[in-house]
């Protein structure tokens, strides 16, 4: 709890007597509900046509949080606003009671209330309601940040969300556009056939991705747990058990570093899809986002850290090794030779490089000298098979899968793949994970028994996804941090 300076509790104390004041003189105000009142957006757009000055005989209902109270003598001018936007009440000393009258000197910035009265426009033009009844709902103990000034501080702004979203019209337009986006996927992939299903959160093994898990214990059978690090490998069952078309959005969990991109706790969207492969899941990438961003009509040139991408359709699709190859000027094959490779590296580079295979060669140079680079939306294919423990690999060329990951302003977006239904090759690949998480590399992938066992029984050709919603969103609202786009980032303790 944030402590309230001397001010402060000079002005919580005075607000407390106010609510005695009117509890003592039994006005009626804090109601358990308030129903029957227009939305402000609404009393906006069907009085567009009213000439300054002009004054009608309909009567609204309106309900909201005050956010100004201005006094000029016999009148009185208060801003409310609700979730779909602000107005202005008009009181005239000259039409209220005494009662109402004293009921309005005892208002704050920061009540909420429900009023009603008829519709005007000022003289100034500014449309407004003429109050003829007013109620307090709910009190406003603490003062709300400085109008002129708002809340800058980000780490207020992050701890205080809530005061965040009242002052500030920007954060709350991100947060509007969020839950859009989220609504406007379920719909495509609710037209498109699939079905949204829910997998387990708290998982005996932290398996479907290569990352850091968290860990927790379940005290009643006696088992560490871990937050899933995604639902991969439940949705993948759901698919053997006769599913054909499968999604979940939902919360994923990584226990590693924080930065602008990089969020402990962020929100992915994972389909699975039976009977095809990597280039039909690219184009349900596609035309799933083209359906996002036409229904919120946003320019597909978009804005974001100064620079602007072209999203128009189709989206480039380039392999990861024939970009690898351009950008050092010398072809790269997964049959190249390693060490003539890393040779030329340091002599016409100097690059150092400790790779042990021309496939992580080629996945550490993407990562580190191209992936920044990339502006415009691009599908990168052709992962190597080492950096790809769950893809299938190609047929035209070993150790090559037929994985993809999309990237856009340096960020990735989403990865998929032609998903590895062999058991014995997936129960191999695991084996070597888990010999790398013997030698203490924390982010390598568990050997999954079960998941083995259940591959057994036969999982038809599927294609899988992960799309990272927070970062589309932070592109979509040219928001740098990922913190700004998630309604509750996590934060260190104050103390």
């Amino acid at each position: 709890m944030t402590e309230l300076s001397k001010s402060e509790k000079e002005i919580y104390d005075l607000r407390r007597e106010k609510v005695k004041k009117l509890i003592d003189k039994g006005i009626e105000s804090f109601p358990t509900y308030f129903k029957n009142a227009s939305f402000i957006s609404d009393i906006h757009a069907n009085h567009q046509s009213l000439s300054d000055g002009d004054q009608t005989d309909i009567s609204v209902v309106v309900r909201g949080r005050i956010l100004s109270i201005r006094s000029f003598g016999k009148l009185t001018f208060i801003d409310v606003k609700d979730s779909t936007g602000k107005i202005q009440l008009l009181a005239s000393k000259d039409d209220l009671d005494e009662i109402l009258k004293e009921y309005i000197e005892l208002l704050d910035v920061g009540d909420i209330v429900g009023t009603s009265g008829i519709i005007m426009k000022t003289k100034k033009g500014e449309l407004s309601i003429k109050i003829s009844n007013l109620m307090l709902l709910s009190k406003s103990l603490r003062t709300l940040p400085e109008k002129w000034h708002g809340l800058k501080d980000k780490e207020t702004r992050f701890r205080q969300r809530y005061l965040d979203l009242i002052v500030n019209d920007e954060a709350k337009k991100t947060i509007d556009t969020r839950f859009k986006v989220l609504k406007l996927l379920r719909e495509f992939m609710d037209s498109d056939g699939f079905v949204e299903v829910e997998t387990p959160t708290l998982q005996p093994k932290a398996g479907g991705a290569i990352a850091k898990p968290f860990v927790t214990h379940h005290n009643a059978m006696s088992i560490d747990m871990f937050l899933r690090i995604a639902p991969e490998l439940y949705l993948k069952r759901l698919i053997i058990g006769g599913y054909e078309k499968v999604f979940e959005v939902g919360k994923v969990f990584r226990n590693e570093g924080i930065d602008q991109t990089h969020s402990p706790e962020f929100t992915m969207m994972e389909s699975y899809e039976a009977y095809t492969d990597v280039n039909g899941v690219m184009d349900m990438v596609e035309k799933m986002c083209e359906y996002i961003l036409s229904q919120l009509n946003h320019d597909l040139n978009i804005e974001f850290m100064d620079k602007e991408a072209d999203f128009s359709f189709p989206w480039k699709r380039i392999s990861m090794f024939d970009m690898v190859s351009s950008h050092f000027e010398t072809e790269i094959t997964y049959n190249s030779d390693l060490k003539k490779l890393k040779e030329e590296l340091l002599n016409k580079h100097n690059i150092e490089n400790e790779s042990s295979s021309i496939g992580m060669l080629v996945y550490d140079l993407f990562e580190k000298y191209i992936e920044d680079s990339i502006v415009n939306p691009t599908f990168v294919t052709d992962y190597p098979k080492e950096a790809s423990p769950f893809a299938r690999e190609c047929k035209e060329q070993n150790g090559v899968t037929e994985r993809f990951e999309l990237f856009a302003f340096g960020s990735e977006l989403a990865n998929g793949f032609s998903e590895l239904i062999d058991p014995v090759d997936q129960e191999a690949r695991l084996k070597e994970q888990a010999q790398k998480k013997a030698q203490g590399d924390e982010e390598a992938h568990v050997e999954d028994k079960d998941y083995i066992e259940a591959l057994e029984y036969g999982l038809p050709p599927t294609g899988g996804l992960g799309f990272g919603v927070d970062r589309f969103v932070m592109m979509l609202t040219n928001n740098e941090s990922i913190r700004e786009v998630i309604a509750f980032p996590h934060l260190k303790p104050e103390n």
